[in-house]
Order: C-alpha cells, then sequence, then structure tokens
C-alpha cells in the first residue's frame, strides 16, 4: 500500500522528518518496503500564463510564447509543443534552473530569435516516464508561485507492506492511529453533516444476514458525473496507485483509501426493482466492471436487484449498473461483509480487487456509517452541476439501514495482568504507559486491578483474541529496537536417542556425496500432475487455494521433483539429480499423512569430458543410489516387478520390506513423460520410517589371510529374478562366506529361447588360514545343487 506523507499529516503531523517517520512505522511492525519523493529535486521552475503564442517567423513547428512568471516583464520563450495556446497556465523553467535530466536553462537562440527559458512538461521534471506534451495547469494556478509548492511536490511516498492480519492499516485513518498512539499525538474521528431529505426511492433488504450483517444504501440525486476530479483528490488517488475515473468513482476509491471502508455506486435509472443481497443462485451470471462474465456459484455473495445480479459483494460491481457520465441520481452503498464469506471469492473467479483486500482481512463495521456520510459530502460537493445547468444540485436521502446486531462481530474481554507480561516480554512495563497506549489505539479498558487489565479490542482490530495479542501489542509500541537483552534460560529435556536409529541429516548426505541436490517443494500441487502422478489417490482439494496451480494436496514426492526437473530442462541444466523428504498426505487427519523420501535421476551419467562418450542414466543408476540407502538400515529389501501407473512396465519394481511394500521404484512412463515435455527420467520412493530404523553397529574382525574366488555361469529360466537367486545363496548362510557378485546376463545365440546365462562371482575368506581348493569346491558345489534344486539352473 503506498500512502502520501503529506495526506498522512493532515491527519496526524509529528515533527520528525518522513525519513523518521517511516522508520518509527517499521519498528511499530507496520514494515516499510520503501520511501520515494514525488519528484527529483529541482529550482526556478514557476507557474506561467501564456500571455500570447505566435508562430516561429522562421520555423514552422515553433512557437514564439510570451509568458507572464510575476517577475514583472514577460519572458519571450520558444516552444515546440503540440498542444501550446493562448491563456494556459504552463510549468516554466526561467534561466538558471537545472532539470533533473541534468538540463541546465539557459539564455539560447533558435533560429535566430532568442528564449529566455523553457515550458515543461512533467517528464521533463521527472514527475512521469513520458508524456504527450507541455502539462496544463489549472486556471486558477497562481502566477510565479513555485511549481514544488503548488504541486506539492515535496511530498514523499511511502510504500508499507502490510501483512494479513492488519487489515485496520489498509487505510490513512489506520495508519494515522499508529502514528498517533506512537507519537502520543491527539487523535479524533472526524464527523460529517448531511441534510437529508427523506427515505431512499431504493429500498433493500439482506436474506443472508450471517454474511452481511450491515448493509447501507443511500440515494443521492441531481448530480453531474461529468465534472472533472478536482486537483487535491486526483493527486491522492494518484499518488496511492489509483487511476481516475470519474467523480463519483474517485471518490468512493478515495473513501476506501482515506477512511479503509470499500463502498459501490449504483446507477438508480439502472436498478430494477428492490436490492437484495442474497447469495447467487445456480448459474446466474454477471458482467463485471472489467468487462468479464463469470457463472457464479451458489456460496457466492451477491448484491442483486429484481432483475439481475448488480455485483459480486465485497469483489466488484457489474458493468450493467455502473455509473457512467450521464447518471444523475447514484445508490451509495456502504457496508460490513464477514470475512470468511467473502475469503477466496475473488481468487475463485480470477479477480483481484481493493475491496476485496480489505473485506477478506475484516473492515471495521463501526465505521459504515461514517465512510458513507464522508462520500456523500463530497458527492454534494464536487458533483454539484456547474451554474447555469437546470438542476437543483445533489440532495442526499436518508439511510436505509439493515443491521442484524446478533451476526455481527462480539467484542469479548481480554484479561492480561503483569505476570503474563514479564513472562513473554522478559520485562515489566510501567502500568500508567500500558493503559495510555492501550487507550491510544481505541482499545477499552472495561475493569482493571493494580497489576492487571480487562480490555476490549476496537472493532477494527480482528487480529487481537487472546492475551499474547495484547501483550505483542505492547511489544511492537514499545520498540522492538528497544526491547532489552536478555539472557535466556531454559531446562534442558535431551533425549536419549535410539542408538540403531539413522539420522535424517545422515540420509540426506548419503544422498548429496552420490551427486544429489535437495529440494524442497509446496506441499501443494496443480490437478493435473495430481492426475498424472497418481489419479487413484485421494484428492484433498484446498478451500482457498494461492492459485489453481497450487490447488490440491500432495499425494506423492514425485510432483514437485518432476517439476524441478522441468524447470531446469528450461534452463539448460539437463542432468538432474534431485531428492526431497518431505509429507504426503492421503487424508487431513494426522495419521494420514507419512513422511516419504523420493528422488529423481535424469541426463547423463557423467559430465561431458574428452576420454570417453556421453552415458545417459538407467534404471540401474537410480536402483543403486537408493541401495545405498538400504543399507543404511542393515535390513534385507527385496525388488519385486510391478505396475505403477506413473511408471513405465517393464522397468517398475515396487520395495519390499518384510512382505510389506514400502517404495517404489522405475521408470517415468512414456505418456507422462509426453504431457510434462520431460526427457527419460527414473524416480523411487520409499517411507522415510523404514531408513531412519536401523542396526547397532558390531564389531568385526578383520582377515589377514587371502579372499578365494569362484566364478558360475548358470542357465535358468529367462523370468527367473537374479536377486532370487543371490538370496537363495545368501540364505545358506556357509561358514567362511563374504559375498556374492553379478557380473554378467546373456541371452541369444547358443542359449535356448526362454533362457538367460546369468554368471555370479562367489567370494570366500576364512579368519584361520587360507581356504584350499578343495573346502571352496564343496562350498561351490552347495550352491550350485541349491540353486539346481530350487531355480531349475544349470551350470553351462
Amino acid at each position: 500500500m503506498n500512502i502520501s506523507t503529506t495526506w498522512l499529516r493532515e491527519w496526524v503531523n509529528p515533527k520528525v522528518s518522513d525519513e523518521a517517520l517511516a522508520e518509527q512505522l517499521t519498528m511499530a511492525g507496520l514494515e516499510v518496503d520503501g520511501i520515494a519523493a514525488v519528484a527529483p529535486s529541482f529550482e526556478n521552475v514557476v507557474v506561467g500564463h501564456v500571455v500570447s503564442c505566435e508562430k516561429h517567423p522562421d520555423a514552422d513547428k515553433l512557437n514564439l510564447c510570451q509568458v507572464d512568471v510575476g517577475s514583472g516583464d514577460n519572458l519571450q520563450i520558444i516552444c515546440g509543443a503540440s498542444n501550446i495556446r493562448t491563456d494556459l497556465k504552463v510549468i516554466v523553467a526561467t534561466i538558471g534552473a537545472v532539470l533533473p535530466n541534468g538540463l541546465k536553462i539557459k539564455k539560447a537562440k533558435l533560429r535566430g530569435v532568442e528564449s529566455f527559458g523553457m515550458i515543461c512538461s512533467e517528464a521533463e521534471l521527472g514527475m512521469m516516464d513520458n508524456s504527450d506534451g507541455i502539462s496544463e495547469l489549472e486556471a486558477i494556478a497562481p502566477i510565479g508561485e513555485n511549481i514544488r509548492k503548488y504541486l506539492n511536490l515535496d511530498d514523499n511516498i511511502i510504500e508499507l507492506d502490510i501483512t494479513p492480519n492488519r487489515g485496520d492499516c489498509f487505510s490513512v485513518l489506520g495508519v494515522a492511529r499508529e502514528v498517533s498512539a506512537n507519537y502520543k499525538l491527539p487523535f479524533v474521528l472526524p464527523s460529517f453533516s448531511i441534510e437529508t431529505q427523506g427515505a431512499p426511492s431504493v429500498s433493500a433488504s439482506v436474506s443472508n444476514t450471517l454474511a452481511c450483517p450491515k448493509y447501507l444504501t443511500r440515494n443521492i440525486s441531481g448530480i453531474d458525473n461529468t465534472l472533472k476530479t478536482p486537483k487535491w483528490m486526483a493527486d491522492k488517488l494518484m499518488r496511492s496507485g489509483q487511476a481516475l475515473h470519474s467523480p463519483v468513482v474517485d471518490i468512493t476509491n478515495f473513501v476506501l483509501l482515506e477512511l479503509g471502508q470499500p463502498l459501490h455506486a449504483f446507477d438508480v435509472a439502472k436498478i430494477k426493482g428492490e436490492i437484495e443481497v442474497r447469495n447467487a443462485k445456480l448459474g446466474e451470471k454477471i458482467e463485471l466492471l472489467n468487462e468479464t462474465t463469470v457463472v457464479l456459484d451458489e456460496d457466492t455473495l451477491v448484491i442483486a436487484d429484481n432483475d439481475s445480479v448488480l455485483a459480486i459483494a465485497g469483489v466488484m460491481g457489474g458493468l450493467d449498473s455502473a455509473t457512467q457520465s450521464d447518471s444523475t441520481e447514484v445508490l451509495l452503498e456502504s457496508a460490513f461483509f464477514e470475512p470468511v464469506s467473502i475469503a477466496g471469492k475473488a481468487r475463485k473467479y480470477g479477480l483481484h480487487t481493493e475491496s476485496s483486500l480489505r473485506f477478506e482481512r475484516g473492515v471495521d463495521f463501526a465505521i459504515t456509517e461514517l465512510a458513507m456520510d464522508r462520500a456523500t459530502q463530497l458527492i454534494i460537493e464536487i458533483c454539484t452541476p456547474q451554474e447555469g445547468v437546470e438542476k437543483k444540485g445533489g440532495q442526499a436521502s436518508d439511510v436505509n439501514i439493515c443491521i442484524d446486531e446478533a451476526s455481527l462481530p462480539k467484542l469479548s474481554a481480554i484479561t492480561i495482568d503483569q505476570e503474563k507480561i514479564h513472562k513473554i516480554l522478559g520485562f515489566e512495563l510501567d502500568a500508567q504507559w500500558i493503559e495510555e497506549k492501550f487507550i491510544g489505539l481505541g482499545f477499552k479498558i472495561s475493569d482493571k486491578t493494580d497489576n492487571s487489565w480487562s480490555i476490549i479490542p476496537p472493532s477494527f482490530r480482528f487480529d487481537i483474541r487472546i492475551p499474547a495479542d495484547l501483550i505483542e501489542e505492547l511489544a511492537r509500541l514499545y520498540g522492538y529496537d528497544k526491547i532489552p537483552v536478555q539472557k535466556l534460560s531454559l531446562d534442558a529435556n535431551i533425549g536419549a536417542v535410539a542408538e540403531a536409529q539413522n539420522d535424517q541429516y545422515d540420509i540426506a548426505q548419503s544422498l548429496a556425496v552420490r551427486g544429489y541436490q535437495e529440494v524442497i517443494t509446496y506441499s501443494f500441487i496443480s490437478e493435473k500432475y495430481h492426475n498424472l502422478i497418481d489419479v487413484n489417490a485421494n484428492k484433498i482439494m484446498l478451500s482457498n487455494p494461492i492459485s489453481a496451480e497450487l490447488s490440491i494436496m500432495r499425494s506423492s514426492l514425485w510432483a514437485g521433483l518432476l517439476q524441478s526437473v522441468e524447470s531446469n530442462q528450461r534452463r539448460g541444466h539437463n542432468n538432474a539429480r534431485f531428492f526431497e523428504i518431505g509429507l504426503c498426505f492421503s487424508g487431513v487427519k494426522v495419521a494420514e499423512q507419512s513422511n516419504k523420501l523420493a528422488g529423481v535421476v535424469s541426463g547423463n551419467r557423467f559430465d561431458a569430458q574428452w576420454s570417453g562418450d556421453l552415458i545417459p542414466v538407467d534404471f540401474f543408476d537410480a536402483k543403486a543410489d537408493l541401495e545405498s540407502l538400504l543399507k543404511l538400515t542393515g535390513a534385507k529389501f527385496e525388488f519385486r516387478a510391478s505396475e505403477h501407473p506413473t511408471l513405465q512396465k517393464g522397468q517398475t519394481a515396487k520395495i519390499v520390506l518384510n512382505g510389506k511394500q514400502v517404495g517404489w521404484i522405475g521408470a517415468l512412463a512414456p505418456n507422462v513423460a509426453k504431457e510434462l515435455s520431460l526427457p527419460k527420467c527414473y524416480l523411487f520412493d520409499i517411507d522415510l520410517d523404514v531408513l531412519l530404523a536401523g542396526k547397532i553397529a558390531k564389531y568385526e574382525a578383520f582377515s589377514q589371510y587371502q579372499q578365494s574366488q569362484r566364478d558360475i555361469a548358470l542357465v535358468l529360466d529367462e523370468s527367473t529374478p537374479v536377486s532370487e537367486l543371490m538370496n537363495g545363496i545368501e540364505a545358506l548362510q556357509q561358514p567362511d562366506f563374504v559375498g556374492v557378485n553379478l557380473f554378467d546376463v546373456y541371452t541369444g545365440e547358443n542359449i535356448e529361447s526362454g533362457k538367460k546365462s546369468v554368471a555370479l562371482n562367489l567370494v570366500y575368506q576364512s579368519l584361520e588360514s587360507t581356504l584350499s581348493d578343495d573346502q571352496v569346491n564343496v562350498k561351490v558345489d552347495e550352491v550350485l545343487s541349491l540353486l539346481q534344486i530350487k531355480f531349475g539352473a544349470v551350470q553351462r
């Protein structure tokens, strides 16, 4: 939110610089992102009056102007702007002025004629990026006045980053209240006197009072909406980032920025019958002010007449009922909409408006009448028809009031005491200071003792609900930078960690040393990714998603990993080894959330180098990386061929521990890769709890004797997994057995169809002596016998 310091100082004016004021706001919890001057520094620029304007005698595109700058004699100035003319008030840089672009104004000759200054555009003064011609000032601009004073160019714009809990500060009023409390300055809400004449011509009612507990309307007739918005208001709006429209719309925007109350004005001539605040009916449509048409859901609160929907409540009005330049009677609306009923509605329809921003965070329900009167006063004052027009001038009706007191927010007292304050802040505060600060912020002290207070928060503070909220207010008003430093003391209760348990950091490091990088992605994914990754998983939709791309709770970590690969591919990073540890969701209950570890591998096995060709990664690269993790547990895992909707058939395996599936590994299915424009990828995921469960390390003696190795080649059914052979050998638990390794698989010539040749390396080593050939051969024969009996394997 942008706020003019000049506008702010009209409400409360501390005797400090704008820079010091901005710093104090930050220290009080209203973070200032920046402060910028309205215009760069320059001098000797004044208001001028073009007394005469004639063509240059030797240049068709130049004009010879006589300009009165209040110094006595007129200045002769040559100007080439297309909009220069007699009797125009202009900005004149006199001789000696230095403009922001570095141009120094000197006496000059143009085509033989002398020029004694320069008539400027706003762009030449650094007030905007570009302009079509010279700046045209109002006819009432005083000749010779310093342009900085006339246009208030010494103003500064403070950019505030308002947090979601401080909806009360989305206005000049809200920020002024904060400044008042911080600098101990008096602050009084203004009041506006309005003369009214009878009941409004359009009646209003509310059918959904829970969503709209308070709804006010008023007719204002006899207005002229063709008039120009006054300069003082236009400047404030534009410096706050608002575009100018018609006077009525500008006034509603002005009151929104000034008081924080969104308003809306309907053209009475376009209203059919009575106004009703209700929920939309199924299939109802509205063409909005931004010229888009939306189909409304039944949970959307709307403003409607007898014929159609006029506006989405708290979000945006409809085009059909909007005020136009020829509007002569408007229906002004000021309402309080319950924040939850408005939350997410703008995003649902792809909108973001100043009104929805405020209503979603909570608007002061006690200020609706004040905002109505302020807007009414300004409309009557600004939109009164010009002299000679046969109209009576703006006339306001009484206010039509719809209030359901039972549905308005309840303001309950909250009790705090010195003990609680000391416990949270670490120091005590003066009791009188506490009371002064709360009263200055509009809080009411309903009861108090020597060291405790019962405090009722004001109607504009939706974020104050518990004692800690009140103490936070005291901390920020005291000044976070002034809170004394205290040594922390705590009772350390260090729990014992099971020696057998693997540490999550060690698991992550194990992958990092194999070339992986850890990523952290959102727990929310798009519906597209959900359907591609696991369409059968429970789809947990968010009620108010940040965007459509983050609307579903993830059931797998693969979605975020594939998005990371996709993002890196677009930037030319083709070799990817990523992993993530995080929660996956099958439901919203704690028991339906599980921690998993997942990884993705893509690209080449190694970076390009001179000594060899590039080798793409394959299934076994991913499997080797995963096995390195599984070895940390000391448990025996199995990889069993299976099918998964995200993975390619024939290159997919489920990971099994003690007969229970604990993970998946495989190549990304071609249809998924094509849909996401991804290269060949290999994925794995596994329950994190399985990896954390390790075994206590124990010492094993080191043999000083030579190893004995034997290679055996076997022919067996092609469908028999090699892992089953190796598991069978290990299950023999032979004395002096070290391990078994696969070093070749062959199918083709000299091998019967449906068969394969498998070559295994057996390793033996004794702790007591070097094994003889006979001893090793006996052990190998035992292995061959087992494999022949159990798997039908025949030695080649």
